[in-house]
């Protein structure tokens, strides 16, 4: 026979149910199950059935309740186990009998594990236990001793459901962690530890703007329910997270475990509930003096061949001064396979790096890269460094971290560095150990040995992809769909991975669908317009994106919102400035500095040597969704008639210039905006090669300038255009 508490009441014998019907029997029972072993007093079952207002009969009534019980529960070959025995009754248990047990054995062995630093079993123990609970305690239960001790038994299960969170933390499955998380705090919104492993398991995930959302969300309920602050705990991970700081450790507090046992009161004596034993703290794992953080590598690596030769024959500077540290910059395009290469290529250079090889994102959240000094904690503390001995000052971490890796072959991989001045304190300081950078910019100002710029996929290397991952046969029956599908996606490795697993996951749909999907996601910047078999790309997309446009200045993500408007093939530098109402050298820096963080492509012409500029695939239709976010429509149609209205006068001045006469006075005034005299000239030099140059551009902005309502700059540009056409 087994009985359960940790749900509602249940009694099951040999797999079938025991029906224990009336309220008063299931309370008795209750309170029997609650101190099995133990002698309950008549007292305290009359307080449970009737709390301060028993009837003169109760005792008799105790004692019906006692016999139907009896009469239920079925003894076998031995004594019933509801046993009399002054001044009450007794329930007799054996081993496995009562679930409660089962969880208290169950939660002792992980507490056991965890002592012996097996934190994969003590989290397996301790899952067991939890999963003995079937909501509640004794839910179906109300009368108030009952649920006195009930209450006890859910924050006994909350404790260990908090501990064995903690231990998920610590062995890296916080992307796991969250959601139960976000579940539990729901629940128990006053619960400061909860929002902690919140807070933790958020941030470990990248997810530190969720994060900090989290601590707003935790100290607003605390004040408006109870007026104080949140608690230091809380606070102080709050600090660490706007600055930058990263724990990979423990999470800031570990509790004990707890341990359910029974009464210490002697039977029959005034003391009621369950007793709590608090087994040791679990120990924090131990820093490895090899650490090995390299994230895994990828089974189906495709390409990249060259680049793979090119760093592993890079000299190790075993010639060289000791000072020389060797260092490898990998830079290209948001979704070219930066970070998966740097990977791939470390795993293959490990065995020459023998004490250890160290690992770090240096992304953080949008605008808000990780600072050096929360990676170089993080290292120190990899390499054996207490918490306790870990400097204050960036300064004096870094020498901490130079002078530890003086005398080891370490190999250090940077993934995603937003500028030299965060990379400079994390090089070490001699030639024995080796660095690997990635960025999304051009690192000229970064002493390297090795410099690769990642493009897209050669097209072999593409459809070779795709081969891996939704299968040859399916590659082999839409040959020209999969080449489709490679040019929509750019040969991004990024891209085409996010499509072909969306293949994978639908292996019932075409190779073509994929293709009107990848088409889609940069033609349309409309969210509310895109089906959801989008979200998959759109999403690897938007992350390939946002580190980039967060590290720009406020100026450059402007040009770059704003040119993104413009529905032309390419540009000549001269557009931003009446885009953004500057100085033409101000617009040049600011395309400039788009350039270098690879969101506009600049193609220059093999004869004139004239720049242009262009977008690349996808980045458009992701700087028109931030330009949705930001600016106003009025904003937005400012810029816009600013640069179709330049554009109109410099058609017209082309036309005049060419002596076709002087183009017809509009209804409404045509003018130049952000243009100087100087650079009119020079563009016009040549009025017939200027609009060569432009008559794609000047034929697009015309229609554009229709669509959107301005007649007197279409009417201009569609006149002019005409008459040059004529040569």
């Amino acid at each position: 026979m087994q009985f359960r508490i940790l749900g509602p009441l249940e009694v099951v014998d040999d797999g079938r149910h025991i029906d224990v019907s009336g309220q008063r029997q299931r309370t008795v029972l209750a309170m029997l199950l609650l101190e099995s072993g133990r002698v309950v007093s008549n007292d305290r079952l009359v307080e449970a059935i009737w709390e301060r207002k028993p009837p003169a009969t109760s005792r008799t009534q105790v004692q019906i309740g006692i016999c139907a019980l009896r009469r239920i529960l079925p003894a076998g070959p031995h004594p019933g186990p509801i046993v009399t025995r002054s001044p009450g009754y007794l329930l007799r248990m054996t081993e496995g009998q009562l679930d409660l047990h089962a969880f208290e054995e169950r939660v002792a062995a992980g507490g056991r594990a965890a002592a012996a630093h097996q934190p994969q079993q003590a989290v397996k123990e301790l899952r067991a236990a939890l999963g003995l609970w079937q909501g509640h305690a004794l839910t179906d239960i109300s009368s108030k001793p009952v649920r006195a001790n009930a209450v006890q038994l859910d924050e006994r299960r909350l404790a260990v459901q908090e501990q064995c969170l903690e231990l998920e933390l610590r062995l890296g499955n916080h992307h796991r962690a969250v959601s139960e998380l976000g579940a539990l705090v729901a629940a128990h919104p006053l619960r400061e530890r909860l929002r902690v492993l919140l807070m933790t398991a958020l941030h470990r995930a990248g997810r530190q703007a969720e994060a900090l959302d989290a601590y707003r969300q935790a100290r607003a309920a605390l004040v408006e329910r109870l007026g104080i602050e949140p608690g230091a705990e809380l606070q102080r991970l709050h600090r660490m997270i706007l600055a930058g700081e990263e724990e990979w450790g423990a999470p800031p507090r570990v509790q004990p475990f707890i341990k359910v046992t029974a009464p210490a009161a002697a039977p029959g004596g005034p003391g009621s509930g369950l007793a709590v034993a608090a087994l040791p703290a679990v120990p924090a794992i131990p820093a490895h003096k090899i650490p090995r953080l390299l994230p895994a590598d990828i089974a189906d690596f495709t390409g990249r061949a060259r680049a793979i030769q090119r760093i592993l024959a890079a000299p190790t500077r075993t010639d060289a001064p000791r000072t020389v540290v060797p260092v490898t910059v990998i830079t290209g395009r948001g979704g070219s396979g930066k970070t998966t290469l740097a990977v791939h290529v470390a795993h293959r250079l490990a065995p020459d790096y023998p004490d250890g090889q160290l690992f770090a994102k240096l992304s953080g959240a949008p605008g808000r890269p990780t600072s050096a000094a929360g990676v170089l904690r993080r290292f120190l503390r990899a390499l054996g460094v207490s918490d306790e001995a870990v400097p204050s000052s960036v300064e004096e971490r870094a020498e901490m971290y130079r002078d530890l890796l003086a005398e080891r072959r370490v190999l250090v991989v940077l993934d995603g560095a937003a500028s030299e001045c965060q990379v400079a304190p994390l090089l070490p300081g001699s030639s024995g150990s080796r660095v690997l950078i990635t960025s999304w910019r051009r690192f000229t100002g970064l002493p390297a040995d090795t410099r690769i710029e990642l493009s897209r996929f050669r097209r072999e290397s593409s459809v070779e992809m795709l081969m891996k991952i939704i299968g040859r046969r399916r590659v082999a029956a839409e040959p020209l769909a999969v080449e489709e599908l490679c040019r929509a996606c750019d040969d991004l490795p990024l891209v085409l991975r996010a499509a072909a697993a969306r293949l994978a996951a639908r292996p019932h749909r075409a190779v073509a669908d994929a293709v009107a999907q990848a088409e889609a996601v940069d033609g349309c910047a409309d969210a509310a317009r895109r089906p959801d078999e989008l979200r998959h790309v759109e999403q690897t997309v938007r992350t390939c994106m946002t580190p980039a446009y967060a590290a720009l200045s406020p100026e450059a993500q402007r040009a770059l919102r704003r040119l993104a408007q413009l529905e032309i093939t390419d540009f000549a530098p001269w557009v931003g400035a009446p885009l953004l109402e500057c100085e033409p050298h101000r617009a040049q820096d600011l395309l400039d500095e788009l350039t270098e963080s690879y969101l506009l492509d600049a193609v220059v012409d093999q004869a004139s040597r004239a720049v242009r500029y262009r977008f690349p695939a996808f980045v458009r239709a992701f700087a028109l969704e931030r330009l949705a976010a930001e600016e106003s429509p009025e904003e937005q149609r400012a810029a816009l008639w600013r640069v179709l209205d330049t554009l109109a006068y410099l058609t017209g001045e082309a036309q005049r210039r060419s002596g076709h006469g002087d183009p017809p006075v509009p209804d409404e005034p045509i003018r130049c905006h952000a243009m100087p005299r100087s650079l009119i000239d020079r563009l016009l030099a040549d009025p017939f090669a200027w609009y060569q140059q432009e008559r794609a551009q000047v034929e697009a902005a015309g229609r554009q300038a229709a669509e959107i309502g301005l007649w007197t700059i279409s009417c201009r540009l569609a006149s002019s255009s005409t008459v040059l056409a004529r040569k």
